[in-house]
């Protein structure tokens, strides 16, 4: 994580970066104090309780949180994926954006502060500019790199800026029906990549980056995150762990256990018993 302050870049707060590769803690409740926050999820999912509502970003999804607002991940552990959050100060006191005038720092503060509390679609240039930024902040701060780093910022709230205003009526396409009601449908067994590639009429290598792309994870982690969703069901109607796992398409109990773990932070047994006590 970047103090953005220290480095030199004031009305800035922190700038950070996770890649999750497994289930980690919750989020507990807290705010930020006159300052909003931009949280750019890139792939796999986080919850987010803002507000009295729960909001669910999923890959290429951004939220800004407003200022001021206690939020946390509700009862949910921070997630398997990858998110860049960038916090801004909304007091003026606090210097201008990027050294911009103060006009248009103000303009830029209030319009992305409009925009706060929704989820908003973002765009592949994002993922670039966030990983340029992070290799600027990191290298030595020459004149020449402030002047990048100043660029990245303000090309990123612009960006940010303009996909918020857009317009977020997303019709799934057809493959992608075919896709959800295919897993939906069998949930109970092994589902194969090269099958699903099938039904679309894409080689399996391209349908491996399409699906990641429109789904926001592989197939294999996008497909188990759907089992033990359902397997959370199953628990609570069957005696038998073993039972769950192998409907679902497990191999072995002790599988379906590792990969409810990595999804939810606990073994189906302690899942179980932390139900049966609410």
């Amino acid at each position: 994580m970047f103090h953005l302050p220290n480095l030199g870049y004031p009305r800035f707060v922190d700038f950070g970066h996770y890649h999750y590769r497994k289930v980690e803690p919750t989020l507990e409740a807290h705010q930020h104090q006159d300052v909003m926050e931009i949280c750019f999820c890139i792939r796999g999912q986080q919850y987010y309780e803002l507000g009295g509502d729960l909001l669910k970003l999923q890959g290429n999804d951004i939220l800004i949180v407003p200022p001021n607002q206690n939020h946390s991940s509700g009862i949910y552990p921070e997630d398997i994926g990858e998110l860049y959050w960038l916090q801004v100060h909304i007091d003026h006191t606090k210097g201008q954006l990027c050294y911009l005038p103060k006009e248009q720092s103000e303009y830029l503060v209030s319009a992305l502060q409009k925009r706060a509390g929704y989820i908003f679609k973002g765009a592949l240039v994002l993922k670039s500019l966030l990983q340029k930024l992070v290799g600027q902040l990191e290298s030595e701060q020459t004149i020449l790199a402030e002047l990048n780093t100043n660029q990245l910022l303000v090309q990123l709230l612009l960006d940010t800026l303009e996909l918020s205003q857009a317009a977020q009526i997303v019709v799934p396409s057809e493959r992608i029906k075919i896709i959800d009601d295919f897993i939906a449908k069998n949930l109970h067994r092994i589902i194969y990549v090269d099958e699903l590639a099938e039904l679309v009429n894409f080689s399996t290598a391209y349908f491996k980056s399409w699906f990641k792309q429109h789904f926001g994870a592989p197939p294999k982690a996008y497909i188990n995150r759907l089992k033990i969703e359902r397997a959370k069901e199953e628990l609570l109607k069957s005696n038998s762990i073993t039972e769950v796992a192998y409907n679902l398409g497990f191999s072995t109990s002790q599988y379906f256990a590792t990969t409810f773990k990595k999804f939810t932070g606990m073994s189906p047994k302690v899942f179980r018993a932390q139900i049966e006590k609410s």
